[in-house]
């Protein structure tokens, strides 16, 4: 009888554990159910190509109805992304399907995050990168694999292995405004959703109107009309004493498309639209928020989408954009990227030290972050201050400093 006991105790015991990464379904993966008429096994893998594996998992979404069928893995213990060294989720995919097909990761129990990737090639196995850098969700039990949304099922089939956590990098915040690509923003600061694609690219035009080297681009890929990207501040937006925001804008969709701007907060958001009076060259778009809040952080960022429209992306020219110099329009760009006056940093890059100096003598607060976004160190001074830098590895590093108020971050280089 107490052999009988012990054997039940240790069984609920492991029934407790959660599952945790990596998934390589080469055994039985306890959790894994289908859902909405898909199913979810696992399976001899159907091409070694690419993925040596014996054995990988497997959703069919059979019912020509459901369009948002999936599989999921249930009762996880790992399902936090909130470091640089596991923001984002690896994944191979295989599917015969069109490239451009969306395969959206989404976290629930409770419902966290959703990220969305989209495949290059068909009929091979190619690795998908899922990153939840910002916001950093954690405390979900469920993870959900959604592939193709937005579309009806019928048979569409679709296999994935060696699910796993990799490193990646959370991006320091941007104080505010401006968004360049040539000062410090980068897509990292950005986050994703349904189905629109944000990264920074060269400029594909440099004429006079824009001769930024580099921009930002957004596809649209099938999802909700309201696919975007967006960006949030360490400060609010301040519209009250600017309320004009100006954005430079390339697209080869037709003249009229609109392109609209959304100031948000939890629970809340303005938003402001315009059509472009172009094509197949930058223009300059103004947005109004004339009384709009002014405790808004977050700018979201949608094109071909005005309030009301049912158009969806679908991943050609027509549904990509290029942007660049988000800012205020009453405020000179270059004035806006040197937010503290006569503030100093020498040598830099620099071998051994970096001196930070600022001249008008008030106090400095001054944080040091490494590329991944973690704290380093912590420095106050007035006039000046020497960070040593003898003991770091070479590459990029970021300080914020903080004078009466205002912040600003500088790029600090270790050869």
């Amino acid at each position: 009888m107490k052999k009988f006991i012990s054997t039940i105790l240790v069984l609920a015991a492991m029934n407790s554990f959660g599952q945790s990464f990596p998934f390589d379904f080469e055994s039985t993966t306890s959790g894994m159910t289908g859902y909405d008429g898909a199913s979810f096994t696992i399976v001899s893998n159907p091409n070694t190509t690419g993925n040596s594996s014996s054995n990988v998992a497997k959703i069919v979404k059979v019912n020509v109805s459901d369009m948002w069928a999936g599989g999921k893995i249930t009762n996880m213990s790992s399902l936090s992304f909130n470091t640089a060294s596991n923001c984002v989720l690896s994944m191979k995919v295989l599917t015969n399907e069109p490239v451009g097909t969306v395969i959206k990761v989404k976290l629930e129990n409770p419902y966290t995050c959703e990220v969305d990737a989209v495949t290059t090639v068909s009929g091979s196995w190619e690795t998908l990168t899922f990153d939840f850098g910002i916001p950093a969700p954690s405390g979900s039990a469920d993870l959900v694999i959604m592939p193709q949304p937005f579309t009806a099922g019928g048979g569409t089939t679709f296999y994935f292995d060696d699910i796993e956590q990799v490193a990646g990098v959370i991006a320091t915040p941007r104080t505010g405004l401006p968004v360049t690509f040539e000062s410090g923003t980068t897509a990292r600061h950005f986050f994703d959703f349904e189905s629109a694609i944000m990264t920074s690219v060269p400029n594909p035009d440099v004429d006079g109107l824009n001769t930024s080297a580099n921009v930002g681009k957004i596809v649209r890929y099938l999802g909700a009309p309201y696919g975007g990207s967006k960006i949030t501040f360490a400060n609010n937006v301040d519209y009250a004493n600017h309320p004009v925001l100006t954005m430079k804008v390339w697209t080869s969709a037709p003249v009229g498309t609109y392109v609209t701007l959304k100031g948000e907060k939890p629970f809340w958001g303005e938003e402001r639209s315009v059509q472009t009076t172009k094509t197949g060259e930058w223009e300059l778009l103004s947005f109004d928020f004339t009384n709009a809040p002014i405790d808004m952080p977050t700018l979201t960022l949608l094109f071909d989408f005005t309030a009301g429209s049912t158009n969806v992306g679908d991943g050609s020219a027509n549904s990509t954009f290029y942007f660049d110099e988000i800012k205020y329009a009453n405020v000179p760009l270059n004035f806006q990227e040197n937010n503290i006056a006569e503030l100093k940093v020498y040598p830099n890059p620099t071998v051994d030290h970096w001196m930070i100096s600022n001249p008008a003598g008030s106090t400095m607060h001054i944080q040091l972050y490494d590329s991944h976004g973690s704290l380093l160190r912590s420095h106050s001074s007035q006039s000046s201050l020497v960070i040593d830098a003898s003991t770091f590895a070479s590459g990029l590093y970021l300080a914020k400093v903080k004078v009466d108020g205002t912040e600003q971050f500088i790029r600090l280089i270790k050869q």
